[in-house]
């Protein structure tokens, strides 16, 4: 009996322990995830612009939850992004552009913010047509730690850094 005590004492004390780690490495994968996905998205992007020979943007949307395709004007990614052709070039979604790709929801996974609103819009040659943005994700817990940035040349190529430059 005693022996029975000792070890759920010591099962106890290592549970103790491991919690907080567990808890890092879960949101350190939710992170990833995010990470992950708008690099694949960023990546797509670029090819179909180049392969396509038309401009093709990304923005920020929430189209998973309402099922319309529309661009967001705010910095915040976390609720979606589509990928569309946009044959004006102006980063906007038209009636003649073409839904290419819908990403849901990341508000799980913690935040996603640009340091700038508004769409990345790819040229035909796979290079940004504007200032190289930067992608922020946080946490849910917000531990710094946790956070990655994303990085976007104008070249088109994504990097994760601590911050860009």
């Amino acid at each position: 009996m005693v022996e029975a005590m000792v070890v759920i004492a010591i099962s106890a004390i290592l549970v103790a322990l491991a919690a907080p780690s567990m808890r890092n490495l879960i949101e350190s994968n939710s992170v990833s995830d995010s990470v992950d996905s708008l690099m694949g998205s960023i990546a797509f992007a670029r090819a179909e612009a180049i392969k396509r020979g038309v401009p093709v943007a990304l923005c920020p949307s929430n189209a998973a939850t309402t099922g319309i395709p529309a661009c967001e004007t705010g910095t915040a990614w976390a609720a979606g992004w589509i990928v569309f052709v946009d044959y004006t070039g102006d980063g906007a979604l038209g009636t003649n552009d073409s839904v290419l790709r819908v990403q849901g929801s990341f508000t799980k996974n913690g935040e996603i913010d640009r340091a700038r609103a508004g769409a990345l819009v790819f040229t035909p040659m796979g290079t940004l047509s504007s200032i190289t943005p930067r992608f922020t994700f946080t946490s849910p817990s917000k531990t710094p730690a946790l956070s990655k940035v994303v990085c976007v040349s104008l070249g088109g190529r994504t990097y994760v850094d601590s911050a860009c430059g």
